[in-house]
Order: C-alpha cells, then structure tokens, then sequence
C-alpha cells in the first residue's frame, strides 16, 4: 500500500472533539422545536466515524416545517459569540436552498464551560449578512462571520424572519 505523504489540519480526535458543542446543540434545538410544534427529520447524514472523510457536499442537519413553512437548518454549537461557519459549508448550503427552493438556518447555540446553554441565535441564509474572515480558522478552513446582533432564536423570531 502507498503511504501519503501529508499532515491533515486536523487530527481524528480534534475533528471528533468539535461535535461534542454540535451534539449538545442538535439535542437542544431539537428539544426546542418538540416544544415550539415544530416538525423535523434528519436531513445530513453523520459523517465523523467514517474512516475517510473528504470535504464535499455538506448538508444542513434537518429539513423542517411549521404549516406551510417548510426550511432547512443546520446546528452550530459555540463555546462563545462568535457566528462563524466555515465557507465550504455555507456554500453548500446555498446550493441545497437553490436546489430545494428553501431557506436555510443556521441556529447558533453557545454553551458555557460547564455545558450550559447561553445563548442562542440564528441566521436565515438568505436574509442575515456575512462577511468572509480573512484569517483562516485554526483549521486550516476559510470562514465567514456572521455580526453578532442576530435575532434570539425562538420560535416567533424564525417565524417572523421565514415569512418575510
């Protein structure tokens, strides 16, 4: 077998680390969405166990719908208020809204140390600006941030800003 000759920007264990703030937020926000009405299924399939893993097609994590509204959204955990996402995966996203002909959301959620929820924010892709950052992440990826006066994310405020 031919070895490669390269040093990935991540290691396994610092790539599964970052979905320890992903999977508090998924289970929070779905928590949210049982108690708002809220109907979702999976949409993006969990890709961290996988043995090889290649940047490609990121996915939102659900697709969801309220009466007649039907949107895709993607979680975000956060250790602070920083509404950052990598520009791979926002491109992306852009694409599946294109192709589905639905809005994308992406609901920040920040916890503190000690796994408490915060905060919690979101962005519609379509409505909410973005600048890309012109440092790149500690990983090696470009990112775009979002400003910091997103809208609470409650079940009124996405509401609101889907209808619009």
């Amino acid at each position: 077998m031919k070895k490669l000759n390269f040093q990935p920007a991540k290691t396994k264990e610092d790539f599964r680390k970052n979905y320890r703030l992903h999977d508090l937020a998924e289970y929070q926000g779905k928590n949210l969405f049982f108690q708002w009405g809220i109907d979702f299924q999976d949409y993006g399939k969990d890709r961290r166990y996988e043995r090889v893993w290649e940047k490609g097609e990121d996915k939102p994590d659900i697709i969801a719908g309220y009466n007649d509204l039907k949107f895709l959204i993607d979680w975000k955990g956060k250790a602070k208020k920083s509404f950052w996402v990598n520009k791979r995966a926002i491109d992306s996203y852009q694409n599946w809204s294109r192709k589905l002909d639905l809005d994308v959301v992406i609901a920040f959620l920040v916890f503190s140390k000690e796994n408490e929820l915060i905060d919690r924010r979101f962005a519609v892709l379509s409505k909410h600006k973005y600048e890309i950052v012109e440092n790149k992440a500690w990983d090696k990826n470009e990112v775009v941030k979002f400003s910091t006066d997103l809208p609470l994310f409650n079940k009124s405020n996405l509401i609101t800003q889907l209808s619009k």
